[in-house]
């Protein structure tokens, strides 16, 4: 029998079927999470998921390290320094170090921890506080931070009330937890429906902003700083057409996986590079936001 791994009720929905990729998406019918029936047998396969950083090269990290994300980054360390006073800040699956590094170059005490073996040696290469640390380990114990940053990280972890949990013991007070995750209620779900392309093995949890807001604030105690629901790639879009096309589609999913991240970037370029133009996507933000259809949930969380 199936259990929702937040609250671990038996009773769910069925909301999603993909016979032909082993996934199956219930709806806990008690807490309203959304999650991967299979979540267990995604844990124990988690090494063969994860093992994309041993193959990542200069030119890889070159791309991934670009001049938007960089701007991206500075914006974000330039929020957090409105709501806090120190600057150490802790990177949880900090990754190959992107925003580690340009935390480090803005003056931040700043540490990441990874699981990875081959995630830290990138971090390591490039001079950065970083370890392959479990987030439960009594290493981090007694240590407090002012920003603890989770990056697309809680959809894939097992009970995610724990996680939070541990956030909200290592912040000071009037830390920040900022987290983001793909937006199970999104405009780019509800148009591809099995052929979304974040449906995978390795993303076992689903938040929408609601559930999002009763784990963090109702069950763990965090005040909510801001819960957005931002962006609609043009990926998305792009896919949702070629479906339209189809009566059948076939890998549409893996068409719009392969996609995303060339043609998103390209766009995210042209749009950096025009004033009027990232104008334009801040007011289309806050408007997809507001309706809470944006393909990313984006928390801001504040210890009291």
């Amino acid at each position: 029998m199936p259990t929702c791994h937040a609250c671990a009720s038996s009773a769910f929905e069925r909301l999603l079927s993909d016979p032909s990729r082993s996934l199956e998406v219930n709806r806990c019918a008690s807490c309203g999470f959304v999650y991967l029936e299979s979540w267990r047998e995604s844990l124990s396969a988690a090494d063969l998921l994860y093992d994309y950083y041993s193959n990542i090269d200069e030119e890889d990290l070159a791309r991934r390290h670009s001049g938007e994300n960089r701007a991206r980054q500075l914006q974000l360390l330039k929020g957090f320094e409105r709501h806090i006073r120190g600057r150490r800040l802790l990177d949880v699956g900090c990754g190959d170090g992107q925003f580690l590094e340009t935390a480090r170059d803005q003056g931040w005490d700043a540490l990441g921890i990874d699981l990875s073996d081959a995630a830290i040696r990138l971090c390591r290469h490039r001079g950065l506080n970083a370890s392959c640390t479990d987030f439960f380990s009594e290493a981090l114990d007694g240590q407090h931070f002012d920003v603890i940053v989770m990056s697309e990280l809680i959809e894939h972890v097992p009970n995610p009330q724990r996680f939070i949990e541990r956030a909200a013991l290592l912040l000071d007070r009037g830390g920040v937890l900022y987290l983001t995750t793909p937006n199970f209620g999104s405009l780019a779900r509800r148009a591809l429906g099995e052929n979304w392309s974040v449906l995978h093995p390795e993303h076992i949890g689903y938040f929408e902003r609601a559930t999002l807001r009763d784990l963090a604030c109702r069950r763990v105690g965090l005040r909510e700083l801001k819960i957005e629901a931002n962006n609609v790639a043009p990926s998305t879009l792009l896919a949702w057409l070629k479906r339209r096309r189809r009566r059948s589609p076939v890998n549409v999913a893996e068409q719009h996986r392969e996609m995303r991240q060339g043609l998103d970037q390209q766009v995210r370029r042209s749009i950096h590079a025009s004033p009027a133009l990232l104008g334009l996507k801040e007011v289309l933000n806050r408007v997809v936001s507001r309706a809470g259809l944006g393909d990313t949930l984006v928390a801001w969380l504040q210890k009291p």
